[in-house]
Formats: C-alpha cells, structure tokens, sequence
C-alpha cells in the first residue's frame, strides 16, 4: 500500500469537495458536543449583575425563594433538563451516524463519477441509517456489558469499605481491604479488557461502516466483511492507523498554537486590568467573549476538514484493499530472481 499517495489523494479530495466539509462537520457533532466556557468575574466596583449595594435585585430574590419553597418544581426542573439533553444526544447521534454513511458515500460518488454534492451524499448515509444504526448499536453491547460488571465489582467492594469505616472492627477493616485489592486488581483486569476491546471495535465500525455503505451489506455481513479485510491487511491497517494517529497530534498541536495566539491580546488585557484600580473592564470582557467565539469557530473548521479527511483515507483504503469492487486484492507476488 503506497501511504503517502493515499493521504495525499484524501487531502486533495477534501480540500475541492467543500460538501465534504460540512458532513465532517455533523459526523463529528457526538464527539464534539461537550464544550468549555469562560467566565470573567469582575472585581467589586467594576461591571456586575447585582445592583448598587452589591444585593440581588427584588425580583430574582423572590424567584430564589419561590424555589425554596418548591422543591419538587427544582426536581421536575432539573429532570425536564435532562430529557431535553438525552433528545438532543439522540438527535445529534442519529445525524452523525448519517454524516459518517454519507462521508463514505461521498468518496465513492468522487472517485467512480468525478464528483458529488452534499445532497446526494447526504442521500447515500440517510438510506443506510438503520443498518450504520445496528452496527453502532452491536458494537456498543460488549462496552456496556464491561461498565456493568465494574459498576458491580464497584458496589460490592464498596460495601465492606463502608462498613469498615463505620464500625472500626478489625475483622471488618481486613475485609475492606480485601475489597480494596479486589477493586484495583478486578478494575485493572476489566480496564484492560475494555481497552483491547475498544481497539477492535474502532476497527470494526471503520471497515464494517464501509462494508455497508460500498458492498450493501447487512449488520452481521458487514462485520464478518470487515474482519477479513482486517485480517488480510492487519500490518497496512496498523502503519496507517499509527500514521494518522501522528498526523492527528500534530493537527491539536497546530489548533492550541492558533488558539493561544488568538488568546494572547485578550490575557494581556486581563493582566493589564488586574494590575489597575477599576479592575477588569467591559471591554476586556467583550474581547474575550469574540476571541472565544472565534477559537470556537477555528477549531470546529479545523476538526470538520480532519473529521472528512480521516474518513476519506479509510474509505480510500479500503477501496485498496478490496480492489475496489467488493473482491479481496491479492497480495502480489514478489518478481522472480534474474538467473544466469
């Protein structure tokens, strides 16, 4: 397998195709979904939300004590927040499973007609949503199944724990450390698993998703689908996977460069502003906020054109190691020895 002419071909394609871009951007939303905020807190004097004395104003006071006074409207608040945050979960999995089919879709569309858009790719992931489903979804038992039994071992090494504490018996204090030892030596053991694992079950859903959407295979095909082809290409799957591994720090090291630089103008504001008498003003305020929204714009763009890029070097790969039409390439054999 030639890697440098693969990444290449990947880099070129996503830098013309801009669609590709945008559905990088949605297969990415799962990932991506956790954030970080800022948050400035202004000396006494400068700008704040309360009022001149420093109090909270009438009407947030009563509303505070509204609450005080109804805790069941604080549970029924807290769980209609969490609903509302498991429909959007959901929502943004299912878009991004579609994303991932229609990325795939996508290169093929590239690479067999000489083009695509981000409709017809977007088409190719909607019809192949279930099955992408069933496969994320299968994929994911063995994980739970692992988080259960520590949650378990957990619990049940938690109770002597607990009643040692309590009781200070030293018959209870043994069994606690025993609990303690059976903890760490169980949890590492399943840590383990779980890592090994996790490994696997990337590589499946990689060539198992590419299996359904390039050779319409069902869930349990496309798995069986794509073991053979990791199996017939661990030592190529292994250098590209290390490959791209390396190619994705460099990535978050350039984004961190960019986003301290971005950060530089509004740190030296803030140092400036605490070394002052009114404090941290409005403005530096305002201008963290921009530079924020701007580091939040760069590294989405960033990580969108990554997101496509990464799918396009896997789907390229896999069309290598299929021979493009679904069949196995067989290794070629070295050239014979000239003789005498």
């Amino acid at each position: 397998m030639d890697f440098g002419a693969t990444i290449s071909r990947a880099f070129n394609i996503v830098l013309k195709h801009r669609a590709l871009w945008i559905l990088g951007f949605l297969a990415s939303l799962i990932g991506g979904a956790g954030g970080s905020t800022s948050a400035f807190n202004a000396p006494s004097g400068s700008f704040t939300p309360t009022g001149p004395t420093g109090d909270l104003p009438p009407e947030m006071q009563n509303f505070f004590e509204q609450l005080a006074d109804n805790p069941g409207l604080i549970l029924a608040g807290l769980m209609g927040f969490v609903c509302v945050l498991f429909l959007i979960s959901i929502v943004l999995w299912v878009i991004s499973i579609i994303a991932h089919g229609g990325l795939i879709g996508g290169v093929r569309q590239i690479e067999e007609e000489g083009g695509t858009s981000f409709g017809r790719a977007w088409s190719v992931g909607a019809r192949k949503f279930w099955p992408l489903f069933g496969l994320s979804l299968l994929l994911a038992l063995p994980g739970l199944v692992l988080l259960v039994l520590f949650l378990l071992l957990f619990g049940g090494s938690l109770l002597p724990i607990i009643a040692a504490s309590t009781s200070g018996d030293e018959t209870a204090l043994a069994g606690a450390a025993g609990g303690l030892f059976l903890l760490l030596c169980g949890g590492g053991f399943l840590a383990c698993i779980g890592l090994i694992y996790g490994i696997l079950a990337a590589a499946l859903q990689t060539f198992g998703e590419r299996a359904i959407v390039l050779e319409n295979l069902g869930v349990v095909d496309a798995l069986r689908r794509g073991w053979e082809v990791i199996r017939s290409n661990l030592g190529n799957i292994i250098l590209l996977a290390l490959l791209m591994l390396v190619i994705s720090i460099v990535v978050g090291f350039l984004v961190a460069i960019v986003a301290g630089l971005l950060f530089t103008p509004t740190l030296a504001a803030v140092f400036i502003g605490v070394g002052r008498e009114g404090g941290i003003g409005a403005g530096t305020i305002i201008l963290g906020a921009l530079t924020f929204l701007i580091v939040v714009v760069v590294s989405a763009i960033i990580n969108a054109f990554f997101t496509a890029f990464a799918s396009t070097v896997w789907t390229l790969a896999y069309r290598q190691f299929t021979g493009a039409s679904g069949v196995l390439a067989e290794p070629t054999a070295p050239a014979p020895l000239p003789t005498a």
